[in-house]
């Protein structure tokens, strides 16, 4: 072969697995649509693994090579996971999994701890159904994180209620964990992804939701839930509304986004279409990507390692992957770093320990998981 040519056929070869901002792509699995993966070392090896969930299967894939270990069949092979995290739940030293079908009760995986398929499922709630979001975050500051899961839909025991979960004493033998319902019957109108954030500086964290409406009555709104903290996290918890008339809300994270010291919020209509933000302390909206379709998935992470915080996102109906480089005073330059994928789930962390902050994306109707390479 002439060296121009190799040269050529070379370059082609770069251009499809790396983008012009320098962002590489890597597949961890094309097995089926999913909705969620998160990402630890779960067979103590050092390298960054994957669990996910396509029809029929939870299943680890393990790096280098993206072995695949299945952890659980659904006895309804069609079944799938709508969200999931993962944390060291029975303090072992290892990482658990836990997670749920979008109808089903939410339970929780035991890592062995050897890299095997051999994880033993447990019930975390019976009651809450309608899941749409899990979230890990010390809620009772008591140095452990608990989990926070919603039931979205208009129905069933907790219908329009949001609660969240502390790991029991024995964990292993108990039933269920510990629930407290703080927003009772007052989330109404499909509510999805949560935040997690101390806003207004006492030391313990507020609970933000979107709430995408249609086909649920009474949705279209950003709200948080302050945290009663010292007088009783297991207690009444005062709703604030952010923003209302903001169609299919989903995310929100908190975050100081223009460095005032004050906690804003980083938010998407991942049911219609924009990303934007609100800024602290009287929530004034400000867009930063009004063309993204259908961004369902949102990271509020420093993604350049220059000390201010940026978003990304994956617009599943765009089939796009930016994220927004932050001038550390609330002005956002939008990078797009991937084409022809959608997403359901993204995450920042890093998959390849060399420091800075990849991208973790559960591909939706792309059929695959995949992450995307920080070049900083």
């Amino acid at each position: 072969m002439k060296p121009f040519f190799f040269l050529l056929l070379l370059a082609q070869f770069v251009s499809l697995s790396v983008n012009a901002e320098g962002w590489k792509k890597h597949t961890v699995m094309e097995k089926g649509r999913n909705s969620t993966a998160v990402a630890a070392d779960y067979d103590g090896d050092g390298d960054m693994d994957v669990i996910t969930s396509y029809p029929g299967t939870i299943a680890l894939f393990l790096a280098p090579d993206w072995t695949e270990v299945p952890l659980y069949r659904f006895p309804n092979m069609r079944g799938t996971c709508i969200h999931s995290e993962t944390l060291d739940i029975d303090g072992d030293g290892d990482m658990d999994w836990a997670g749920s079908e979008a109808h089903t009760g939410p339970f929780w995986l035991e890592n062995p701890g050897d890299g095997s398929g051999a994880w033993t499922k447990r019930q975390i709630d019976n009651d809450i159904r309608g899941i749409h979001c899990v979230l890990k975050a010390d809620v009772d500051n008591d140095g452990k994180e608990d989990l926070i899961i919603n039931n979205f839909e208009p129905k069933g025991p907790l219908a329009d209620s949001v609660a969240w979960f502390r790991i029991p004493k024995n964990v292993k033998k108990a039933e269920t964990w510990d629930r407290f319902v703080f927003a009772d019957g007052d989330a109404r109108g499909g509510s999805h992804y949560f935040g997690f954030g101390d806003i207004d500086g006492d030391g313990w964290g507020e609970i933000a939701i979107g709430a995408k409406g249609a086909p649920f009555e009474d949705g279209n709104w950003y709200a948080y839930w302050k945290n009663p903290g010292k007088e009783g996290v297991e207690g009444a918890w005062e709703k604030t509304i952010i923003s209302e008339n903001q169609l299919a809300a989903t995310n929100i994270k908190p975050g100081d986004l223009n460095g005032d010291g004050k906690v804003d919020y980083l938010a998407s209509r991942g049911h219609s279409q924009g990303v934007l933000w609100f800024e602290a302390p009287d929530w004034k909206p400000h867009e930063i990507d009004p063309e993204m379709k259908s961004p369902h998935s949102l990271v509020c992470a420093d993604l350049d390692g220059d000390g201010d915080l940026d978003g990304a996102t994956c617009g599943y109906e765009s089939e796009k992957v930016s994220w927004y480089e932050n001038d550390g005073k609330g002005n956002f330059t939008i990078h797009v770093i991937g084409e022809g994928q959608q997403s359901y789930d993204l995450r920042a962390l890093d998959m390849d320990g060399d420091g800075d902050l990849d991208l973790l994306n559960a591909g939706r109707a792309t059929a695959n998981v995949a992450w995307y390479e920080n070049p900083q």
